[in-house]
């Protein structure tokens, strides 16, 4: 049985998504024990001949969707769905993988902990890398973490990690958000969540930074304060919750302190 759903939202992807692709023929682990979800969202056009051209160069297991509405967590959602395996690696299109990451990922893995990787960012290749602040952390955290207040900034993001489906269960990322999508659906599984185990750091998720990639536009101020409240009722009502309320106080904290770098 498939052990690993990798899934891939892609939008208007160039040759970037080549590179992210040839990191995921080239894992360690048995083709045989992960399948390679992936969702063109937004328009078709040349998009669609591309990818399946892309495809048919490399001999992972994969699934192919076409959504024709665009954006990220619609298109995460809808993976999720779609796939079965019981373990879940979030992975941006213009990303990278170290050959061992879903072999030692998978290593480390259960049903109540959260496998992270070590994280670095890159520019052009991967001769030039870059700390990442999940990087960073990850130096620092011992291999298994139950508090979720040391292990805080794993939660910042989806990707990098290996999740079992139950922890997810119903949680879905907010179509609503173009940005922060990933903090909160993090936050919201994190009720689930016993704690954070870390591979050894040769296992790494590499972060491309691409200029006119969306979490680098421009800001929209407007937008931005309307999405912060939003995110803040969000958090507001979890910590009124079940949640770990210092764990959430921290979502809370680092979302308004987002808002004092923007006046």
């Amino acid at each position: 049985m498939t052990k690993i759903a990798v899934l891939i939202p892609t939008y208007k992807p160039q040759s970037y998504f080549e590179r992210c692709l040839l990191s995921l023929e080239m894992q360690t682990l048995n083709k045989d024990d992960f399948c390679v979800y992936i969702a063109l969202n937004g328009p078709k056009d040349k998009y669609e001949s591309y990818i399946k051209s892309l495809l048919n160069k490399f001999n992972f297991n994969y699934k192919y969707i076409y959504l024709d509405k665009a954006g990220v967590s619609n298109a995460r959602n809808k993976l999720i769905d779609i796939s079965y395996e019981p373990f879940l690696s979030f992975v941006d299109d213009d990303d990278l993988l170290s050959e061992n990451f879903l072999k030692n990922t998978l290593a480390k893995a259960d049903e109540n902990f959260i496998v992270c990787s070590n994280t670095y960012n890159f520019e052009n290749d991967l001769k030039d890398l870059k700390p990442n602040f999940m990087g960073e952390a990850f130096k620092k955290m011992s291999n298994e973490e139950l508090s979720k207040y040391k292990s805080r900034k794993f939660f910042s993001a989806a990707s990098a990690k290996l999740i079992h489906r139950n922890l997810v269960a119903t949680t879905r990322f907010d179509t609503r958000l173009d940005m922060g999508e990933d903090s909160l659906f993090m936050a919201e599984l994190s009720l689930r969540v016993k704690g954070i185990r870390k591979t050894d750091k040769s296992t790494c998720y590499y972060v491309y930074e691409r200029p006119n990639s969306a979490s680098r536009d421009k800001v929209n101020k407007w937008k931005e304060f309307k999405r912060i409240n939003y995110l803040l009722y969000k958090y507001i009502f979890m910590f009124f919750g079940k949640y770990d309320k210092v764990f959430i106080l921290t979502r809370m904290v680092a979302t308004i302190l987002y808002v004092r770098r923007l006046m």
